[in-house]
């Protein structure tokens, strides 16, 4: 393990909830975030979903326990299109070689 992976084992407790618009789910999105909810739970994180009841969800944003809340313009779909297929490409394999779109990110303490 290396001494930026250390870190992780510091952490006493990650919890993360996800609130969805009920009209962006499909069979195959709840099927993913049960796979999530299990996997990150083997690692010790509470991962946890619902769906928006009232339709009003738009906004992305990030709100910590820390006291702050990270709007993002574009939510967490920064990345530009990369071809998966492409089994030799660095941008495939590595995220620090994935292009990004241009995004905002502002952070507002609460």
């Amino acid at each position: 393990m290396t001494e930026t992976d250390d870190r992780w084992l510091s952490i006493s407790e990650i919890c993360l909830h996800l609130g969805v618009s009920k009209d962006t789910v499909s069979d195959q999105q709840r099927e993913n975030f049960q796979k999530i909810e299990e996997a990150w739970a083997a690692v010790g994180i509470e991962f946890t979903w619902a769906l928006d009841q009232g339709g009003s969800i738009h906004a992305r944003h990030i709100v910590t326990d820390h006291g702050w809340k990270i709007s993002l313009d574009r939510g967490l779909d920064v990345f530009q299109h990369f071809e998966m297929n492409k089994a030799f490409s660095f941008a495939n394999r590595m995220q620090p070689f994935r292009a990004c779109k241009a995004f905002e990110i502002t952070y507002i303490k609460i």
